[in-house]
């Protein structure tokens, strides 16, 4: 082989035709290859970083043999040992009480697929003291040869957590079973409260009744001997002791008891009245004979029944009836009675003053709206809903007009339980100094065209 005085062949011969090849051959290895390697290089040693920061321990196991193969930094820190005592120690060694047959067992389920088998709960023994972990498996194909991917993560916090959950429930299962028996037994205190009132209610409306019944025809004999007494007293006694200045005087004061009494029965004789009357509706003992009569024209006669009334109080009653307000079916002698009450009461605190009936229809026709209203003294506006309770008077003393008696407090009571009863609605509006409005709604007759102006004779 000839070469030249510097070492290299010639550039013609068969040597340096060689070296030229294989140098061709070697740039066209790094140039092709070289980059790809390194390539792939990094990228293993980047998912492997990744792996390494993971907070769960990753193992990978021969499904042959069951060593390690590899795992990563984080199961190194589980177990508290290097990964190189780790690595091609018997998978089933690491998590205790784990035996090699159920694992065999887990993964034979599983057979030879890469799906990720059902969570086992465990525990390994750390440093002196039992930690609670989780790990999970995978099967994997890696060319010819089968892997078991393991991924264990330590559970003590959210076992703790558990733990307190549980408690808590216990405690919060605990809390409610007393409050259940607390409740019963309140239920039970209260029914026999209940029934007790029941009870209690039942003899108090049995004695109203009976007491009532009992007063009423002995008042009513008082009430009529006082006026026979009055009357002969005057016809016989009062004009001949005309003669005598003292004896006059002894004579009209005898006329005036005899009127005191006379007006006293009669104030009894409505207590009584308004006593069996509440005492009926309470117990449901009330006969309610209903109609479909005209609102309008009970309107009317209402006013003429307080009219006598009226007049001695000189106070003037103005009417304002809407004739064609729709019928209402209800007991006629019920609500007559609520519109006698409702004038008696507006006249009363308004001697000398006005008092204004108005009836319109409401709803479009589906009910009736009957107003009273007085230019008295007026109710102090927190009165106005208690005003309607049994007994209840409000407290206006300093505001009443002379001469004004105190009512029985069973009146407005009685009004509320005729309206509710026909599933209507009363109430009051008032402002001190400047009189009160009481307002009656009651539900008009299914068939709303059929007007009270329409009503033949």
């Amino acid at each position: 082989m000839h070469r030249r005085s510097d070492g290299k062949s010639p550039p013609d011969s068969p040597d340096a035709l060689r070296d030229k090849l294989i140098g061709l051959g070697e740039r066209s290895i790094r140039k092709s290859y070289y980059p790809e390697l390194q390539s792939r290089i990094f990228e293993l040693e980047r998912f492997r970083a990744l792996l390494d920061q993971t907070n769960e321990a990753i193992f990978l196991a021969s499904a042959e043999d069951g060593l390690v193969v590899d795992c990563n930094a984080s199961a190194s820190q589980l177990l508290q040992r290097p990964e190189e005592e780790i690595t091609g120690s018997p998978f089933s060694s690491i998590l205790q009480p784990i035996t090699e047959e159920q694992i065999d067992a887990r993964l034979a389920k599983a057979g030879d697929t890469s799906r990720l088998l059902d969570a086992i709960e465990t525990e390994l023994e750390r440093g002196g003291e039992i930690i609670p972990v989780e790990f999970s498996l995978r099967i994997v194909r890696m060319g010819d040869e089968t892997y078991v991917v393991a991924v264990a993560r330590d559970i003590t916090d959210r076992k703790r957590t558990e733990d307190e959950l549980a408690a808590m429930n216990r405690r919060l299962e605990e809390l409610v079973e007393e409050r259940t028996l607390d409740l019963e037994a309140k239920a039970r205190e209260l029914e026999e409260a209940n029934r007790r009132l029941t009870q209690l209610d039942a003899l108090k409306s049995n004695f109203l009744s009976a007491v009532s019944h009992d007063l009423r025809t002995p008042l009513t004999a008082i009430q009529g001997f006082a006026k026979i007494i009055d009357r002969d007293f005057k016809r016989s006694f009062l004009g001949n002791a005309a003669e005598s200045a003292k004896t006059n005087l002894r004579a009209k004061r005898i006329s005036e008891n005899l009127g005191i009494i006379h007006e006293e029965t009669r104030r009894l004789t409505r207590l009584i009245s308004d006593l069996l009357d509440i005492s009926k509706i309470e117990s449901g003992t009330t006969v309610w004979k209903d109609e479909v009569f005209d609102f309008a024209t009970l309107a009317e006669r209402a006013e003429e029944a307080v009219r006598f009334r009226a007049k001695a109080k000189r106070c003037r009653v103005e009417l304002d009836i809407n004739l064609n307000t729709p019928l209402i079916e209800a007991d006629p002698d019920r609500i007559m009675q609520v519109l006698i009450n409702l004038l008696d009461n507006a006249v009363k605190f308004s001697p000398g003053g006005t008092v204004r009936l108005r009836t319109r229809e409401e709803h479009n026709g589906g009910a009736v709206r009957l107003s009273v209203a007085d230019t008295g003294p007026g109710i102090p506006k927190h009165e106005l809903s208690a005003i309607f309770d049994t007994f209840h008077q409000a407290k206006r003393d300093d505001t009443l007009p002379d001469g004004v008696e105190r009512g029985t407090g069973l009146g407005l009571s009685i009004c509320r339980e005729i309206v509710e009863h026909y599933g209507g609605s009363i109430w009051a509006e008032s402002e001190l100094g400047h009189g009160a409005t009481f307002h009656v709604v009651l539900p008009a007759v299914a068939n709303g065209s059929r007007k009270a102006g329409d009503m033949t004779a």
